[in-house]
């Protein structure tokens, strides 16, 4: 039966250590705020991790980052992939020496880019949501609970269609709630949705935000 607990119970650090002194083959499965990662340890070492785009060990100084969630770990998984090389021990004390330097973590990383988004003069509010609807950072009045389940249900409709009609992949959409218009954008792992003021030009306000996004990386 795969172990399944709370970090905040039991740190990702202490089941790194565990399994690696332990020389357990482990897959690691991560949750915090709807995103997922995975770090495997075979043979008395980190192998692989990945969340979101990252992979290798900038994926395991991120997951050391995330501030809570849940892990369940599965034994005997084998993985053919390779992306870490270094000991253990090395990349945990670099990942901690990263946290006590301050280094903004994803969820920093997003808020800032939310109130970033929030800020533009034709936007009157911005919210970032996973995938599975969890809002992941808001900068909105009102609830952000609702605005962010427009946005995941129109870009994953949109994404639908796109691909029933070859149209191609959903970047970008305007959709019309009453009064107000939402511009919905789709990043390889979130949602944005952006309420825009009246005068705002959807077209425009989508390639102000891919500007900011590409300095964002």
């Amino acid at each position: 039966m795969p172990l399944e607990g709370s970090l905040k119970d039991l740190s990702l650090v202490n089941l790194i250590q565990l399994n690696c002194q332990e020389l357990n083959e482990v897959k690691i499965i991560l949750e915090y705020l709807g995103k997922e990662g995975v770090i495997f340890c075979s043979g008395g070492n980190i192998i692989h991790a990945a969340t979101g785009s990252l992979i290798g060990e900038e994926a395991v100084y991120e997951l050391l980052r995330w501030g809570g969630g849940t892990f369940r770990v599965q034994n005997g998984v084998k993985l053919t992939e390779r992306t870490i090389n270094r000991n253990w021990n090395s990349i945990l004390l670099e990942g901690v020496q990263r946290i006590d330097e301050g280094e903004a973590s994803m969820e920093d990383r997003l808020n800032k880019l939310t109130r970033d988004l929030g800020e533009m003069a034709t936007v009157s509010g911005a919210v970032i949501v996973a995938q599975d609807g969890t809002v992941l950072a808001e900068a909105i009045e009102g609830n952000a609970e609702k605005e962010g389940a427009v946005a995941v249900f129109v870009g994953n409709a949109a994404d639908q269609i796109g691909e029933a009609l070859a149209l191609g992949p959903f970047d970008w959409g305007v959709v019309a709630m009453g009064q107000d218009r939402m511009l919905v954008l789709k990043r390889s792992n979130f949602f944005m949705g952006l309420l825009l003021t009246d005068k705002a030009s959807p077209a425009l306000v989508a390639s102000e935000v891919e500007d900011t996004l590409a300095a964002w990386g």
